[in-house]
């Protein structure tokens, strides 16, 4: 009993370490813009808040690309919600010109919107943005909702969303 407590804790304290002692923050994003832009009938405001997460494990042997998991929910003034995970592959030049592109699946609700088909939905997009040296990071992202024709219908949509990352790390707001 005393030897799995030992190993049970050895195991949250390497993912502690993992989560807190990289000298890369995670980023809380929040964002907004406009959902389904290219369709006037159900354009709406959305809005959105993600956690994107650093990982050393997940470490890529390329300086310049970062693999960021990510968690989040969008909403829209009309009452449709998603919330997702996925991933990001942040791809960073100069040291502050990022494109990073990203997919996610998660759960759909349309409220009073938009109906998509089904209630499990694929985002893929791309991001561009501007890292500055603190890692804080301004940007637009554009990505397409769609669940992949798992539904009878599949109507899809476009957002265009203005983000802004806020580093978190040890201390909140992170400092280098």
């Amino acid at each position: 009993m005393g030897e799995n407590l030992n190993r049970i804790f050895f195991v949250f304290l390497c993912i502690y370490c993992e989560l807190v002692g990289a000298n890369i923050p995670h980023l809380f994003s929040v964002a907004g813009g406009i959902y389904d832009f290219s369709r006037c009938k159900h354009s709406t405001a959305e809005f959105e808040m993600e956690m994107k997460f650093h990982w050393q494990w997940l470490k890529s042997p390329n300086r310049y690309l970062e693999f960021r998991p990510l968690i989040g929910l969008m909403g829209t003034l009309q009452g449709s919600i998603y919330g997702y995970i996925g991933i990001n592959f942040d791809l960073l030049f100069w040291d502050h010109v990022l494109i990073a592109p990203g997919f996610s699946a998660g759960y759909y609700s349309k409220g009073q919107g938009k109906d998509l088909g089904y209630p499990i939905e694929f985002r893929s997009g791309l991001e561009f943005g501007w890292q500055f040296d603190d890692w804080h990071r301004l940007g637009v992202h554009f990505y397409h909702l769609s669940n992949a024709s798992l539904g009878r219908k599949n109507p899809g949509e476009e957002s265009i969303v203005l983000y802004y990352d806020i580093p978190i790390g040890d201390n909140f707001p992170y400092h280098r």
